[in-house]
């Protein structure tokens, strides 16, 4: 039996990809990971795998030739590397320069979609629609594929699905994230939907409920400069940051906000914009690098991991850039 490694993020897209690589490769170890921790994450594998497949882990801006160097380091121990993923590249990098065994990227489509394409002869039409779920969560919905099985498998089916891994991720605690997802990764392999998962549709309810009382917190509490809305340290202990910013956005009615956890010294955040004139994965990798952190991401969503002492800094940069592109 072939030895595989599935390294993947732990949103609704790298969800329902690594799902669709497990149901194409049955047994295969599944690894929850993120852009910032991928490089450590390579370096901590030091047996041998027959394929070692990541799905929807960015290049990090920072850290990506340090990723480089162990996808080399794992290739000469005879490990085949396939890179799935659709998030911009950093500056300097091309498709070809990654070095993987065989690479997967474009920027159209979610990594879902990528995967289920890539292993498509090895799976069924539940696959597919694993795969237009992921679409929806990753708001990537406008390729032929996506809007062909939404088209044939009813898109609000689809939406509910989608919102149930959304809803659910947020509630999950830190320290039971990465047992849980597997646990679902595991179970949408086999071909069940979301609304089968009793404790995620739980979990997703308990979740509708804190992301009530986020809005509400969010538009008592957000600040702004010029350009985005932001908020600090929402009190649900690391989930709903992406909606978060969404909220402080529009509590602020700024064109981007942005929703900050503190971890320890450092803080993570997420982005998101409400005019499509405003990339920010070119704003926040452009920011992030000026204070000595890193981001990136997609032009309507984004995430950075900076020091808490350079957050102030990091918005009055990151409000300049937004400036620029308006």
């Amino acid at each position: 039996m072939r030895k595989v490694m599935i390294i993947c993020h732990g949103d609704c897209d790298g969800i329902t990809a690594a799902a669709i690589a497990l149901a194409a490769n049955p047994g295969a170890r599944i690894w929850l990971t993120n852009p910032v921790r991928l490089d450590n994450d390579l370096r901590r594998i030091t047996e041998k795998f027959d394929e070692i497949i990541i799905v929807d882990i960015a290049l990090n801006e920072r850290d990506y030739r340090q990723a480089f160097q162990e996808m080399k380091r794992l290739t000469k121990l005879g490990t085949k590397i396939t890179y799935i993923d659709h998030h911009p590249l950093p500056e300097n990098v091309e498709r070809k320069t990654i070095p993987a065994t065989k690479v997967l990227h474009q920027k159209k489509g979610c990594s879902a979609e990528l995967t289920y394409l890539h292993f498509e002869k090895k799976l069924t039409w539940k696959h597919k629609i694993l795969a237009a779920i992921g679409a929806i969560g990753d708001y990537e919905m406008d390729s032929l594929f996506a809007q062909e099985v939404m088209r044939d498998y009813d898109e609000r089916s689809l939406a509910f699905q989608a919102a149930i891994i959304v809803q659910a991720g947020g509630e999950i605690p830190t320290a039971e994230d990465n047992e849980i997802k597997k646990s679902v990764i595991e179970r949408l392999a086999l071909g069940m939907m979301p609304s089968e998962l009793n404790n995620l549709v739980g979990r997703a309810l308990r979740g509708s409920s804190v992301e009530r009382m986020v809005r509400e917190y969010v538009h008592e509490n957000a600040e702004h400069l010029e350009n985005i809305g932001y908020i600090l340290d929402i009190p649900t202990g690391g989930g709903f940051v992406g909606k978060g910013a969404l909220f402080a956005a529009a509590a602020t009615d700024k064109p981007a906000g942005v929703c900050g956890n503190s971890l320890g010294e450092k803080i993570s955040m997420s982005l998101r914009r409400r005019l499509s004139k405003v990339d920010l994965n070119a704003a926040v990798r452009r920011t992030a690098k000026e204070v000595g952190g890193s981001g990136g991401g997609h032009p309507s969503a984004a995430g950075a991991t900076i020091k808490r002492v350079k957050w102030k800094e990091f918005l009055k940069r990151l409000d300049y850039e937004i400036e620029k592109q308006l």
